[in-house]
């Protein structure tokens, strides 16, 4: 049985710069949660940490693993790759469950951050996943200018980091990501954008076959497809993709939100 004693907030990962973790404000992070549950390391025999998207490809994540799994007592630790990743989404969205209950096919997109990871699923079975370099904070906004740009962008767009944050140019941005998502769906002719934003780790292997599913969204952009939020809302792209995956081909046939969104995974 379960019983959820506790939700923290949610938080961005801290980072030192774009390459590392900070471990600190994580155990900061944590050590406040303790707290406020109002229960002590001693009191948890067992747990897990894991470490998932754009965090798990930093120079220090495993470091920073290790040093959180000292929390408690027998603690797995894990860094889950794009597969891994992609079934616990799916799993955590209620996707799973749902194709179970229902009989419908479901094609599962947890888009968070850095990646959207996922999971063709039939008859609460998951026959495949997959996973692109898209996400909301692929481009980061302080007052009013681009700090941050992805790597996986470089040849993608002509924008700089320096350049005044507009939505006219960003919402160029997010309609090319969404075509992805449309193209992964089998809602639009693969063209080589696919493959460029196919993450690395997944290697040559085909893309899901995917036919007459129901579109399932998580993730933190999930929560940017039918709420309106500010454009910079949250110092990246977020809103104005989620507005752009709700104007696609992706919402205009039958598609549901998760029943956990941003903390599906």
């Amino acid at each position: 049985d379960r019983k959820i004693l506790y939700r923290s907030p949610v938080h961005f990962t801290p980072l030192l710069h774009d390459t590392l973790v900070d471990g600190d404000k994580i155990r900061t992070l944590i050590d406040e949660a303790y707290k406020n549950a109002g229960i002590t390391p001693e009191q948890v025999d067992t747990g897990a940490v894991i470490i998932t998207g754009e965090t798990s490809r930093k120079e220090n994540a495993k470091a920073v693993l290790d040093a959180l799994s000292e929390y408690a007592g027998d603690f797995v630790v894990a860094t889950a790759g794009p597969a891994l990743e992609s079934v616990l989404a799916a799993q955590g969205a209620g996707a799973v469950a749902w194709s179970a209950e229902t009989g419908n096919t479901v094609f599962h997109m947890d888009i968070g951050g850095g990646t959207a990871n996922l999971a063709l699923i039939e008859n609460g079975k998951i026959l495949c996943t997959d996973c692109l370099n898209v996400g909301g904070r692929l481009i980061k906004i302080e007052n009013g200018r681009i700090c941050y740009i992805s790597p996986v962008l470089a040849d993608l767009c002509s924008l700089s980091v320096g350049d005044t944050a507009t939505a006219h140019a960003l919402r160029s941005v997010a309609e090319m990501l969404t075509q992805a998502l449309e193209m992964a769906a089998g809602l639009r002719e693969p063209t080589p954008l696919l493959d460029i934003l196919r993450t690395a780790e997944l290697g040559k292997q085909p893309p899901c076959a995917v036919k007459n599913a129901v579109i399932s969204f998580s993730g933190g952009v999930a929560d940017c497809i039918d709420t309106d939020h500010p454009d910079f809302a949250f110092g990246d792209i977020g809103p104005i993709l989620g507005r752009a995956i709700r104007n696609s081909r992706l919402c205009q046939g039958q598609y549901r939100l998760g029943t956990e969104t941003i903390r599906a995974t």
